[in-house]
C-alpha cells in the first residue's frame, strides 16, 4: 500500500483513462492537482517508469488556452480517423473557471472532453479556506456528466478510480442509443478532492482494475425508431449542409438531383450537384426567386453562418433535419422531421429519379448563380480568402476564425472535386471567436502534419497567449494567416454600423492599434508582413516550420 493515498489514486485514474483510449492530457500547474501532475509527468516522460502507460504530455500556464488546446487536439484526433476523448487537469479556485469558454463550445460541437479538476476536501469547504470555491457542478448543464470524487483514504481498495475513468469515457464518447444529452459527445467533468500530501511518493503503477463494463449512466434509453422512410420524391427540393455535414449531404443532393448549399466546414461542398456561388444567389433577385420555388428544404450537419440560409429554412414549406450538429434535437420547431444521423434512405434512389445531369431545377440554379457576380478587390479580405484556398491541397487541413473570415471563404470557396478537397474546420459551436490559436495548436499537434489557420486581427489578439509553447514541448507545424484591418470590422456589414460612426468605431470596432510583429517577437514566433496576394501567395508556398505568423496587412 501507497504512503500517499492521493497519488496512488491519482496514478489508477491516469492508468484506467489511457487503457480507455485517452492519449492526451493537457495540464496546467498547480499544487492541489500534484498528485495528478506527478502521475503525468511519470507516464508523459521520455521514460515512464515499469507499468506505467505512455501517454502526450501538453503543459501549459494558461488554463483558458489551455482548453482550446485540449479542444483542438481532440478535433485533430477525430478528423485524421481515430476520435477519442482529451483531458486537461487543472488545480482548485478561478482555475477551473477559466474551462468554461472551452467546455461550452465542445458541449454545443460534440467534442469529447474530460474536465480533472482538483479540489479541497469536504472538511475545507465553507470555512473559507484559500483558493476554495463551490467548484461542484459549476459546469450545469454544459457538460454531459459530472462527478464529485472525495479524498483518497488509506485503506481505500482498488477500483474507484478505474470506475470514474470507464465511465467518462464511455459518457464523452456518447451512446448512440440514448435521447438525452448523454447520448451524444461531449464534456465531462470529474472534480477530484486531494488531501495532504500532495507530492510524489515513488509508489508502484499497477494494472488498471477491472470495472463494470456497463455502469449505469443515470439516464433513461429509448426503443429505437423504426427504419425512417425515405424522402419525398418532389422535384424542387434544396440540400442545405451546415457544419459538420459530411458527405451524406453530397450523397442526398446527388441522388435527387437537387441544389447542394454547403457551408465550407460542411465536409460537402464537392460535387456537380454543389452551388459554390449560392451566397450572392440568395441575395439576389434571381435567388429569391428560385428560393420562392422550393418545395422542400434537407438540412443537414448546423448551418450558422448566413442570415439568408437562416429565411430559406424558416420559409421552406417541407423542412427534414439530420445530424443537427451534437445537440442534434435542436432544430427549426416546424421541422417535419428531425433524426439523429442521416438514413441511408435519404440517398437511395429508385427507377423514376433523374440522372444528375438531366435535373432541370438543378441545372436552374447553376445557371442563375453563374450569372450573378459580386466585385472583389485586387486585396481584401476575399482576396486573401482566395489565396489561403489556392495554398491548401487535397485532404490538407485548415482551420478558419469564426468571424469574417469563414464568411470571406463562404463567398468565394469553389465546389472542389470531391477528391480534392481541403479538411476546413472552425469553431461554430458557439461560433465565438475563443481560443482560436490555441485549437489552431492543438488540431496541428494531433493531425502529424502541417495544418494552416485563417483568422482575423481581434480573434489572434483574443487568444494570442495561445502562442506560448514551452521550450520542453512538442511544437507542432503551423502557420497563423492574420487578416489585420485594424479592429472588428465584421460589424461593419451589420445593423450597429448604422449608429453615430464615431460610436461605432470605439464599442464595436475596437481599433487595437496592437504591433503583432512584437507580440510574435516575443513567444519566439516566426512574423511576416505581406501587402499583396502575389506577396501571400509566395509567403504560403513553402510547408511552416514550427509556429508562423503571417499578418495580411489590410492597413
Amino acid at each position: 500500500m501507497s504512503a500517499n493515498p492521493s497519488a496512488a489514486f491519482a496514478r489508477e485514474l491516469v492508468a484506467s483513462l489511457a487503457a480507455r483510449g485517452v492519449e492526451d492530457f493537457v495540464l496546467c500547474p498547480g499544487s492541489r492537482s500534484g498528485p495528478i501532475a506527478h502521475a503525468l509527468a511519470d507516464a508523459g516522460g521520455d521514460s515512464p517508469p515499469l507499468g506505467a502507460p505512455r501517454v502526450n504530455l501538453h503543459v501549459r500556464i494558461d488554463e483558458r488556452a489551455a482548453a482550446f488546446l485540449a479542444l483542438g487536439i481532440a478535433r485533430g484526433r477525430a478528423v485524421t480517423g481515430s476520435p477519442r476523448p482529451v483531458a486537461i487537469v487543472t488545480t482548485s479556485g478561478t482555475a477551473v473557471g477559466n474551462l468554461m469558454p472551452a467546455v461550452m463550445e465542445a458541449h454545443h460541437a460534440g467534442v469529447p472532453l474530460v474536465l480533472l479538476t482538483a479540489d479541497r476536501p469536504g472538511e475545507l469547504r465553507g470555512v473559507g479556506a484559500n483558493q476554495t470555491t463551490d467548484q461542484v457542478g459549476i459546469f450545469g448543464t454544459f457538460v454531459r456528466w459530472s462527478a464529485d470524487a472525495v479524498a483518497p483514504r488509506d485503506g481505500d481498495a482498488p477500483g474507484r478510480a478505474a470506475g470514474l475513468a470507464y465511465r467518462a469515457v464511455a459518457v464523452a464518447l456518447g451512446d448512440p442509443a440514448r435521447d438525452d444529452m448523454t447520448g451524444t459527445p461531449g464534456p465531462v467533468h470529474l472534480d477530484l478532492e486531494f488531501r495532504d500530501p500532495l507530492g510524489a511518493d515513488g509508489g508502484v503503477w499497477h494494472d488498471p482494475p477491472a470495472v463494470d463494463p456497463t455502469p449505469s449512466l443515470g439516464s433513461r434509453t429509448v426503443a429505437h425508431e423504426p427504419a425512417p422512410p425515405a424522402l419525398p420524391g418532389v422535384e424542387r427540393g434544396v440540400v442545405i449542409a451546415g457544419d459538420g455535414a459530411g458527405e451524406a449531404a453530397r450523397a442526398v443532393a446527388e441522388a435527387h438531383g437537387w441544389p447542394l448549399l454547403a457551408e465550407p466546414t460542411s465536409g460537402a461542398r464537392a460535387g456537380d450537384a454543389c452551388v459554390a456561388g449560392y451566397l450572392p444567389l440568395l441575395r439576389s433577385p434571381e435567388g429569391q426567386a428560385l428560393a420562392d420555388q422550393v418545395h422542400q428544404v434537407v438540412v443537414i450537419g448546423r448551418p450558422t453562418l448566413t442570415r439568408p440560409v437562416q429565411q430559406l429554412i424558416a420559409r421552406a414549406p417541407a423542412l427534414y433535419v439530420a445530424a443537427h450538429g451534437a445537440r442534434w434535437r435542436e432544430a427549426p420547431r416546424h421541422a417535419d422531421r428531425v433524426l439523429r444521423s442521416v438514413p441511408a434512405s435519404w440517398s437511395a434512389r429508385d427507377d423514376g429519379q433523374l440522372e444528375l445531369g438531366d435535373s432541370a431545377w438543378l441545372a436552374r440554379w447553376h445557371a442563375a448563380s453563374a450569372a450573378v457576380t459580386e466585385e472583389e478587390r485586387p486585396w481584401g479580405k476575399r482576396a486573401i480568402a482566395r489565396t489561403f484556398l489556392a495554398s491548401l491541397s487535397p485532404r490538407s487541413i485548415a482551420l478558419l476564425g469564426s468571424s469574417g473570415p469563414i464568411r470571406a471563404v463562404d463567398a468565394i470557396a469553389p465546389a472542389w472535386a470531391p477528391e480534392e478537397a481541403p479538411v476546413l474546420l472552425a469553431n461554430r459551436g458557439l461560433a465565438g471567436i475563443d481560443g482560436t490559436v490555441s485549437t489552431a495548436v492543438g488540431l496541428a499537434l494531433a493531425a502529424g502534419q502541417p495544418v494552416a489557420a485563417l483568422m482575423g486581427d481581434v480573434t489572434f489578439l483574443h487568444d494570442v497567449g495561445g502562442l506560448l509553447v514551452g521550450p520542453r514541448e512538442h511544437r507542432p507545424r503551423l502557420r497563423i494567416v492574420v487578416v489585420n484591418d485594424g479592429g472588428g470590422t465584421i460589424f461593419a456589414g451589420l445593423e450597429h454600423s448604422q449608429a453615430d460612426a464615431r460610436n461605432v468605431e470605439r464599442v464595436f470596432t475596437t481599433p487595437h492599434g496592437a504591433d503583432l510583429g512584437s507580440l510574435c517577437a516575443g513567444y519566439g514566433v516566426g512574423h511576416t508582413v505581406v501587402r499583396g496576394a502575389d506577396a501571400l501567395s509566395r509567403a504560403l508556398a513553402a510547408p511552416p516550420v514550427g509556429i508562423e505568423v503571417v499578418e495580411a496587412r489590410l492597413r
